[in-house]
């Protein structure tokens, strides 16, 4: 397992008392080699998948020290350690925080608090140390999704039957199925005779039809009946692919049968699922704000 942010803050730095010229992917390879990280650690991801927890720690704890003026960089990509960083591992400190940076660094504090006051710092010191600014960001992100999630689901439940089937054919369409066939989706008028809810096409051409079942439960789940009859629906329409979609769950017997199915494929969307595939394709939400995250342009100051 990867350590937590704070963790990486003295290794870092120790590492760097030697005085060289440390990339951040040296520096990488030697946090792996001192925390013992297998493979798998290496590879781990942050919440947002988009870098490696590695790399985001190491990177934020090169931040934070030359934030506190610990290391220099005295070209692109490279660390080194300044006096002022020797002079703090010289007084057998073995570990860093960014609580003791904000005390000890004004330079710190401004870059995390915004003043160079200590007497208040304690008040506005970051709640998590051990999580980069990054991360903390990324898990704020997920907490106001999980919110809407709920919120939405709430919504669709409260919703008709018949809505809930025009809204699961719109939410396979915006997913890219059927294309821009005009008629990539239907909502069929034999939904309660034969277990068949929507139809949607697979690709643009209309090679393939995919054959939707809609339940909207407010409580309970999906069982095994539900998904036999199913089963028995496409079989009747020499079908080979089906989506059933509920706002509630689905029963371990319902799972194991779509599971066992001859024949026939049948992928199971339950409401988590469902609400998270709405609000990545903009179903039933729109965009309340947007914050951009951005780097330096590394190739604008190449530029000759």
């Amino acid at each position: 397992m990867v350590p937590t942010f704070d963790k990486f803050l003295y290794p870092v730095l120790n590492v760097l008392n030697d005085g060289k010229e440390h990339t951040l992917k040296s520096l990488m390879e030697d946090m792996a080699r001192i925390f013992s990280l297998s493979d798998t650690d290496v590879a781990e991801k942050v919440s947002s998948g988009s870098e490696t927890k590695l790399h985001n720690r190491t990177q934020w704890a090169t931040t934070y020290l030359g934030k506190a003026g610990l290391l220099q960089r005295p070209k692109r990509g490279i660390n080194m350690i300044t006096p002022e960083g020797k002079s703090l591992l010289a007084t057998g400190i073995t570990e860093i925080t960014p609580k003791y940076l904000g005390e000890h660094y004004p330079s710190f504090a401004v870059f995390a608090y915004g003043h160079k006051d200590k007497g208040d710092q304690e008040n506005v010191a970051v709640d998590e140390p051990s999580k980069t600014p990054s991360e903390l960001m990324d898990e704020a992100f997920g907490e106001i999704n999980a919110s809407l999630a709920s919120d939405l689901l709430d919504h669709v439940k409260s919703q008709s039957p018949k809505f809930f089937e025009q809204l699961v054919v719109k939410l396979l369409v915006s997913m890219g199925y059927g294309g821009s066939l005009d008629n990539a989706g239907v909502v069929t008028q034999i939904s309660h005779d034969d277990g068949i809810d929507g139809i949607i096409k697979e690709d643009k051409l209309g090679l393939d039809n995919i054959y939707i079942q809609a339940k909207r439960y407010t409580t309970g789940s999906v069982q095994k009946p539900d998904i036999q009859k199913f089963i028995g629906a496409l079989t009747e329409q020499g079908a080979s692919k089906g989506v059933f979609i509920t706002t509630t769950t689905f029963s371990n017997g319902a799972i194991e049968t779509s599971k066992k199915a001859a024949g026939v494929k049948i992928v199971l969307i339950d409401g988590d699922m469902l609400t998270k595939l709405m609000i990545e394709n903009n179903i039933g939400v729109s965009l309340k704000q947007s914050y951009e995250i951005k780097r330096i342009d590394t190739d604008f100051f190449n530029e000759e």
